[in-house]
């Protein structure tokens, strides 16, 4: 389902370096992971995979323009990570990923959670601030890929819907 949601872009380093499985396993065996899954008829149509950030974590290393250097002190149960987001493109615009994000955070005890978004990817940044995501600053999640924009949000999520 991954390569579906990302045909286009496969070709580029952002989802083959580290490679798209070993991405997906570290998130599986992260301390406290968890992921919602969404599924129509019977057949997976969505993601939402991700963990929580430890205290000695590099999720904010290299990011650009923080207007607020207390944003990037981590602390055990300050932040849940989005690692990994996607929905089957048969199955986008009908909210699918909004309840994924929804079923998985609103479950969460963090204060926060945050993900990184490719500059390019408009449609989910559009969708990620309708959800009251705020950009929060810039980075390179892994040497070559593009562009990202951070984003932070307060938890829980279902005060925003």
């Amino acid at each position: 389902m991954y390569r579906r949601v990302h045909v286009a872009d496969l070709h580029l380093i952002d989802h083959s370096e580290p490679s798209v499985e070993d991405r997906l396993i570290a998130t599986v065996r992260a301390p406290g992971a968890q992921t919602a899954l969404g599924y129509v008829d019977g057949q997976l149509v969505g993601a939402v995979m991700g963990c929580p950030l430890p205290a000695e974590t590099l999720w904010w290393r290299d990011l650009t323009d923080v207007d607020d250097p207390k944003l990037v002190e981590e602390w055990d149960g300050r932040t849940f990570a989005i690692c990994e987001a996607f929905v089957d493109p048969a199955a986008q615009r009908h909210r699918i990923g909004v309840r994924l994000f929804a079923e998985l955070l609103d479950q969460r005890t963090e204060e926060r959670t945050s993900l990184a978004v490719a500059e390019t990817n408009t449609r989910v940044w559009r969708a990620l601030q309708g959800l009251k995501f705020q950009h929060v600053g810039d980075l390179i999640p892994f040497p070559g890929w593009r562009s990202h924009r951070m984003l932070v949000r307060a938890l829980p999520l279902s005060s925003s819907r």
